[in-house]
């Protein structure tokens, strides 16, 4: 495909994602509808404020599965030395596990606990709950043609890494 085509395909998706913001994630409707992953973990953990560099090492291992403190710096742009803390915290809170690696014992691995999915699948209810009023509203020809074009979308957008 030529440069002028790409660039108005790239434009539609610029475009489609502002819509997504100003039609489907509007802050207000988020905001009434279900609570930031903080507020959920914060709900379910008493006296636990969770500051953004936690949330981000959960959605990277809710991501990645259970992996090396370092990668997960590294990847984070999180200094190796704040890494202990923040693991040290998420795990005292039993949000994560901590083991020595099978094949390197010098290499310490963290993974999710069973308890942080489960607030994670909370948080995933909570914001489909928000879709389904919203999508509720459209006619079941329209709902069909949304799903089908969400899944084509996924397909192709799943070929950009």
């Amino acid at each position: 495909m030529d440069k002028d085509n790409l660039f108005k395909v790239a434009d539609s998706l610029v475009n489609f994602l502002w819509i997504i913001k100003k039609y489907v994630l509007k802050e207000n409707d988020i905001a009434k509808n279900f609570q930031s992953p903080e507020k959920v973990i914060e709900g379910c953990i008493p006296d636990f404020s969770i500051p953004p560099s936690h949330i981000k090492v959960i959605f990277y291992l809710a991501e990645f599965n259970s992996s090396p403190i370092s990668q997960i710096a590294e990847n984070l742009n999180i200094s190796k030395s704040n890494m202990t803390p923040i693991i040290d915290n998420l795990i005292s809170h039993g949000l994560v596990n901590r083991y020595s690696d099978s094949n390197d014992r010098r290499i310490l691995r963290v993974e999710l606990t069973k308890k942080t999915f489960d607030l994670l699948d909370s948080f995933r209810v909570a914001i489909c709950n928000s879709f389904v009023d919203k999508i509720s509203e459209l006619s079941d020809d329209e709902i069909s043609t949304l799903d089908e074009s969400i899944s084509n979308l996924i397909t192709i957008i799943r070929k950009l890494k």
